[in-house]
């Protein structure tokens, strides 16, 4: 899981969403209403027929409140769906109606993003899910392979939450600048020495920055220290260490062990430059976003050739 710092301030009106669904089976009739019950206890307001729909009372009235367009809703896909959706002028079934009723607001409102396809675990969805007409084009949320993974992007697309906020934007590095002040200005730029993906392969000048380098994001930040003696005609050879992490926190020796396996270090190479050679490494690593996990040299990634 990738952290990242989110507001922790609760909205005044909490999100309203319509769930859209067949009643094929009753697996999936359950599947829909745990899902509901659970996005509720997660602060998400769900208008469900099964719970706002009594005996006796007005479905079509019900499937009205879909044209409110502060509610988002959720099409919960089962191979029926689709077909029932795009023949809603034959005969009647609840995805019909309201498909007649949401298709005009998807049009008018194409950017608005009301409506968000998911296609379910419930074991009735083929490979291809068959997305009605109107939805074609739109990207789904599938809980077919990760449940909790599809879970928590579907909650937090609900809440506004994404994993990773946009970024502050910088100023323009040309803007009153000469050429020269401009590439030291992008050359020195903090964010050429961070890299926020909690595993994988970066390639780091160690002479650049003093040798600090942030990993990952958030809580799963670490600002990485590598310490390279600086000599007059560096060469090939020269040793190579880590001296630290740090993590905001305190500070983590290496794993002690890679000191006995140095063919799971990572080759330097070098670049020639006007201050001589410059030792570039492609680090592979991987940092624990969980805190109670330990890490082997098992964990890293595979090294790159």
């Amino acid at each position: 899981m990738q952290n990242s710092s989110i507001s922790t301030t609760e909205p005044s009106n909490p999100p309203i969403v319509f769930i859209s669904y067949s009643h094929v089976t009753e697996q999936h009739i359950t599947w829909v209403t745990d899902l509901s019950r659970r996005l509720r206890s997660n602060g998400v307001d769900v208008r469900l027929d099964r719970w706002d729909v009594c005996a006796g009372q007005n479905l079509n009235l019900f499937m009205e409140q879909y044209r409110n367009l502060s509610g988002r809703i959720l099409v919960v896909l089962s191979d029926d769906y689709g077909p029932k959706a795009d023949n809603r002028g034959g005969h009647f079934s609840g995805v019909g109606a309201e498909t007649t009723i949401v298709s005009p607001t998807i049009y008018r409102h194409l950017e608005a993003n009301r409506v968000i396809p998911i296609v379910p675990n419930s074991g009735t969805v083929a490979a291809n899910p068959i997305i009605p007409t109107y939805l074609d084009g739109r990207t789904w949320i599938d809980f077919r392979d990760d449940h909790e993974a599809a879970y928590e992007q579907l909650l937090r697309q609900l809440h506004n939450a994404p994993f990773e906020p946009a970024p502050p934007l910088g100023t323009n590095p040309f803007v009153g600048k000469t050429s020269e002040q401009a590439r030291v200005s992008i050359r020195n730029d903090p964010a050429h020495w961070k890299h926020r993906q909690s595993s994988g392969h970066v390639s780091v000048n160690l002479h650049e920055n003093s040798g600090r380098f942030t990993l990952g994001s958030g809580e799963a930040s670490f600002e990485l220290i590598l310490e390279y003696p600086f000599m007059i005609g560096d060469q090939p050879g020269s040793e190579k260490t880590v001296r630290h992490y740090n993590d905001g926190i305190g500070r983590i020796g290496l794993v002690r062990s890679a000191a006995k396996h140095p063919d799971r270090l990572d080759d330097l190479t070098f670049q020639s430059s006007s201050n001589g050679y410059e030792p570039v490494t492609l680090m592979h690593f991987t940092i624990a976003t969980d805190r109670t996990s330990e890490l082997t040299l098992g964990n890293l990634p595979p090294l790159v050739k």
